[in-house]
Order: structure tokens, then sequence, then C-alpha cells
């Protein structure tokens, strides 16, 4: 019997702390989106990011997120902060609206229940579709297009499993998300313009000394990979402004990024890597937005203390 009730009242703790950390992940999309319509950009993804993770399985608020996450970066794209990497951002705001119309889609089935909620939410769907169009242009999903003069290449969805053949020696966006490459291309070093690299969802293990040849990167999107280490040869992407290895296998990250002075988004959420190391990082970075996991940490290992 005793069990019994302890068994209850467990199974009612977990769902009150469950409650209460998905009404906190609601704040947070809803403090994420206040930052974007202020302009504070770092802010705002920190927020809805986190926001995001607080409320896995509401369809609902989920899609709200990816939402305000492609607003968010609808935004950064237009920003003169960051208009040098508005095609980075431009694919993850379009990626973020096709989440967000899919997450709609599925949870809002209502045709008797609110008609005006349910009209609000057509027309933020229509709204989307419009911004969609305009961000992707003539490209669609698993298209292999160019565009500015070969400037912009992109091959995302398409099945890759090796580096395609005559790529424009000028090219400098290049795009090849959800794909299948086992290794970080080493020819992207005789592309001396190539300032940004989207490889997010592939299935790169390593990545080799050859990554600190490409001397004007700006973007390196790497997120969704098997990576385990990152070569101290990163030290020497001097143009660097955003580096995204979340979501790898990572279990510690090189002090040589503290070098990357013109760093302002470094994403390592989603691996391994102790808080001792991620502390070394925030203390030697302060102009560096650095998204990381919220560990539960020791109060030794926080505080520095033996």
């Amino acid at each position: 019997m005793f069990a019994r009730i302890f068994t209850v009242i467990f199974i009612g703790l977990i769902i009150c702390g469950s409650a209460q950390s998905g009404e906190l992940g609601k704040r947070y999309l809803k403090l994420g989106n206040t930052y974007r319509e202020s302009g504070n950009f770092d802010k705002a993804e920190d927020y809805l990011k986190q926001g995001k993770k607080m409320v896995v399985g509401d369809g609902y608020w989920s899609a709200a997120g990816d939402e305000y996450l492609g607003y968010l970066y609808r935004d950064m794209a237009g920003s003169e902060n960051y208009s040098s990497n508005s095609p980075y951002f431009l694919a993850l705001a379009k990626e973020y609206f096709e989440k967000a119309l899919s997450g709609y889609r599925k949870y809002v089935k209502q045709p008797d229940g609110s008609p005006s909620a349910l009209r609000g939410l057509q027309d933020k769907i229509v709204e989307i579709n419009s911004m969609m169009e305009n961000v992707d242009g003539n490209a669609s999903p698993g298209a292999v297009y160019a565009v500015n003069g070969g400037k912009i290449i992109n091959y995302d969805n398409s099945k890759l499993k090796g580096m395609p053949d005559n790529l424009p020696i000028k090219m400098e966006n290049f795009s090849a998300a959800n794909n299948r490459l086992k290794e970080f291309p080493s020819i992207f070093s005789r592309y001396t313009n190539l300032q940004f690299i989207n490889l997010k969802n592939n299935r790169i293990s390593t990545l080799g000394a050859g990554l600190g040849d490409i001397k004007n990167l700006r973007v390196l999107n790497l997120s969704g990979n098997r990576i385990k280490t990152v070569p101290t040869s990163v030290s020497s992407l001097k143009q660097l402004e955003i580096l995204d290895l979340s979501n790898n296998k990572l279990r510690e990250i090189p002090t040589a990024v503290i070098s990357l002075q013109r760093l302002k988004v470094l994403d390592i959420s989603g691996n391994n890597i102790p808080f001792s190391q991620i502390s070394v990082l925030i203390k030697n970075m302060p102009n560096t937005n650095i998204l990381f996991d919220r560990y539960i940490r020791e109060e030794n290992e926080d505080e520095g203390t033996p």
C-alpha cells in the first residue's frame, strides 16, 4: 500500500515538474521574441533555443518556437550587423518556417472549435508561405542551383556522398545540408573567396588539418554530424564569425578557438563537453555568444574550489 502511495506521489511530482518546465519554456519563448523585436538578437536566440527544449512534447508551442526562430533569423538576415551572412540566416529562416508550418498543420485540427483562432493561424501559415517564397527564390527541395554568377552554390538534400566536380573557382557560398558526406572536403582550400559553408546534417566524423586553410571563411555550420574532435588549425580562421558545432560527439573543444577574435556565435550545444572547458571559453571570449547545454554543475566545478 505504501509503495503504491509513494508511486502516485512520485508520478505527481514528475507531472508537476514537467508542467512547471513547460510554463517556463513558454515564458522563455515569449521573452526571446521580445528580445528579437527589440533588436537584441543574441539574447533572443539564447532564450528561444532554451524555451524550445522546455516545451518538447507540446506540439503547438514547439511550432510557435520554430516560428519565432524563423522570424529571428529573417530579421538577422536583414540587419546591417549580419548582412554579410544573409544567405546563412535566410537558410535558417526557411528551415524554421517549414518546421513551424508542419507543426501547425499537425497540431491544429479543430474544424469546429475556435474559428477565429484558426483563421489567425491560417493567416500566419499564409504569411510564412509567402516569406518562404521570398527566401527560397526559384530553388526547390533537392535541387542544385547557383545564383549570383555562380558565387552561391546549393546541393541541399541531394544524397551527396562526395563533393561535386567543377565548382566555380569564385564560389563564395556553398551549402550541402542533409546529405551523406563522411569527411570534411579538403578541396575547400582551393576556393579563396569561400566565406560560407553549410554542411549541416551529414555524416562527417573528422575534420582535417586543411580546415585552417580556408582563410576567408566567415560562417561554418557543421551541426548534426558525428565529429569527435576539432583540430587546433581552427585558430587560423581569423575571419570566422559563426561556428556551429551543435549536436555532434565532442567531448572537448580546443582552446585554440579563443584566438578567433571576430567570432560572434559559437554553438556547442548537444555535445558532451565538460563545463570546466566551457567556462574557460566564456571567460576568455566576452564578445562571443556561446550556446551550450545548461548543465547541472557541481559546486566545486562551478566555483573552482578545491
